[in-house]
């Protein structure tokens, strides 16, 4: 390397006034969607900022951060008990707060069920650190949040002040800007962005027909995908009667029969997150023998092979957020079952009002109906995808560029006002 070049690269590292950032969200191991984020995240960041920086992770699994993203410089920041965490409440988590340039909230953390709960809930935890990072210059942002639901007065005091601290806050939908509206945030500093896991890339083709080769399945027939949650409809809301796993079990065990007779296809159950395991399994166990089903899970494949598996079925019906994420963002056509707000609001993002259910009419009898008009209109459903989440995976990426704005020292104001909508 010829010495000028070296003295530049040596001022241009000078100049950069980011070097590290630690992440925040939910980092557990065990949920391909949560993975899927941290990888859109850094992959947008490092590209605009044309450099990889280096990541610090609170999590309670090091060993899945460490094993999982070999491409980035990252960090696992263990949340353990014996690392004197409760976890993310604890000297990890505010050390690595302290020691990076720059903190970004991801995900969906920022409800208030079990406000005082660490164990579940982390805004709370939030709350508690952040001011005093701020206090002492450290930059941060709410990096493509979903926000809420917040129904106390002091969960929604909360995440008022949080916002009022961030120097740049992105929403991934709609409804999510709405919410930080209504509570009163007057941050200027806020646009529409969408979720960063739109953005991830799949293997290439070669490695998803592997994939389906070792589950026994061949990925140029037509596929119907399920995907189903644990949490049933017990976040669903306080109008809503629980039913009980025996009941959901049996209800949509009934119903998929149905479907499969109908549309004579193989049911190919993909679980993202390691709970649901159980539930998917009881699911299928249920099943009319005639039924051919596969089971795909995050425990034996990565969030990379997931989002690959769910580009190539033809209609998933799933519950989990991610899920439907991954697989619109391959054009698969989806219907969503909402078990939490979130999930509507996704869907009224891509202007798919249409392709979500609701609890209050969760039965076999509109479970079928909803999953064969699905299957009925793919196509449709596709073009429009292809139409629509192009616009969503741009709007992802201008976090990015506020970061990428931070580490080159200009002006965030201005740089605001040019990627902010109308």
């Amino acid at each position: 390397m010829e010495f000028g070049e070296g003295l530049n690269n040596f001022m241009d590292g000078i100049l950069k006034m980011l070097h590290s950032a630690t992440l925040l969200g939910s980092s557990s191991g065990r949920n391909a969607g949560d993975a899927a984020l941290i990888s859109g995240l850094m992959e947008s960041i490092d590209a605009t900022c044309q450099t990889s920086l280096n990541y610090e992770i609170p999590t309670i699994k090091p060993s899945y951060i460490q094993q999982h993203y070999p491409h980035h410089q990252t960090r696992a920041i263990s949340m353990l008990p014996w690392n004197l965490s409760i976890k993310m409440l604890g000297l990890p988590t505010f050390r690595s707060v302290m020691r990076t340039n720059l903190t970004l909230i991801f995900d969906a953390i920022l409800f208030d069920r079990s406000l005082y709960n660490p164990l579940f809930n982390f805004i709370s935890t939030l709350y508690l650190l952040l001011p005093y990072a701020k206090k002492r210059g450290k930059k941060m942002g709410f990096y493509n949040v979903g926000t809420g639901p917040v129904n106390t007065a002091h969960g929604r005091k909360i995440l008022r002040e949080l916002a009022e601290l961030m120097d740049f806050i992105t929403v991934r939908d709609k409804d999510s800007l709405h919410i930080l509206q209504e509570i009163g945030v007057k941050n200027p500093r806020i646009f529409l962005g969408a979720d960063a896991a739109l953005n991830v890339q799949p293997p290439p083709k070669d490695k998803i027909i592997e994939l389906f080769k070792k589950i026994d399945l061949d990925p140029d027939q037509d596929i119907l995908g399920i995907n189903l949650n644990r949490y049933i409809d017990t976040w669903a809301g306080p109008h809503i009667q629980p039913m009980g796993k025996e009941t959901f079990i049996r209800t949509t065990t009934a119903a998929l029969n149905r479907v499969a007779q109908e549309i004579e296809v193989p049911l190919l159950f993909v679980a993202t997150q390691h709970h649901d395991v159980a539930i998917t399994k009881a699911v299928m166990h249920a099943l009319d023998s005639s039924v051919n089903a596969t089971l795909l899970t995050n425990i034996d494949f990565n969030h990379y092979d997931i989002k690959g598996a769910l580009g190539a079925i033809s209609v998933l019906f799933g519950m989990r957020l991610h899920s439907l994420i991954l697989a619109s963002s391959e054009h698969t056509p989806i219907l969503g079952l909402a078990y939490q707000p979130k999930v509507r609001h996704y869907l009224n993002s891509l202007e798919l009002k249409t392709c979500c259910m609701d609890f209050e009419d969760f039965s076999k009898e509109t479970l079928v109906r909803r999953i064969l008009e699905t299957w009925e209109n793919r196509s449709s459903i596709k073009t429009h995808l292809q139409q629509h989440v192009p616009i969503l995976q741009k709007r992802a990426q201008k976090a990015a560029a506020l970061v990428g704005a931070i580490d080159r020292d200009e002006n965030l104001d201005d740089v605001f006002s040019t990627l902010s909508e109308p």
